[in-house]
């Protein structure tokens, strides 16, 4: 399996989609990815599609790659994370929306696109 990535700019956010191996690397290179995407549309809120194949990350690495990308994240007004592989621990992603607001960012995670696009407009 190969990894892929596509941003699709919108009226209130930028869509990003990463799918792959669900593997650290990925999961680095998709922040990575994003973050280039983000600069070149200079949009300030971030809808993260993780359509990532493969088991949970564990929590240390989880941490680790919100603390290499904080500072990246910070600069921006909200991001919504939607995980869509349902065999992921939903208590990640109940971590990551946690970890990441301690750290100083906006984030909410949810469970469809759509719910986080609503949020992404309010």
């Amino acid at each position: 399996m190969e990894y892929h990535f596509s941003a699709v700019v919108r009226p209130t956010h930028l869509h990003v989609i990463g799918s792959g191996p669900h593997s650290d690397d990925s999961i680095r290179r998709f922040f990575a990815d994003t973050d280039r995407a983000r600069l070149e549309s200079q949009c300030d809120a971030v809808l993260l599609e993780l359509r990532f194949v493969g088991p949970s990350l564990n929590l240390g690495d989880i941490y680790s790659i919100m603390l290499d990308n904080r500072a990246d994240a910070a600069r921006l007004k909200r991001i919504a994370y939607v995980d869509t592989n349902t065999e992921h621990l939903p208590d990640r992603g109940e971590f990551v929306e946690l970890a990441a607001n301690k750290l100083g960012v906006n984030c909410r995670v949810f469970r469809a696109v759509a719910e986080a696009e609503t949020w992404l407009s309010e």
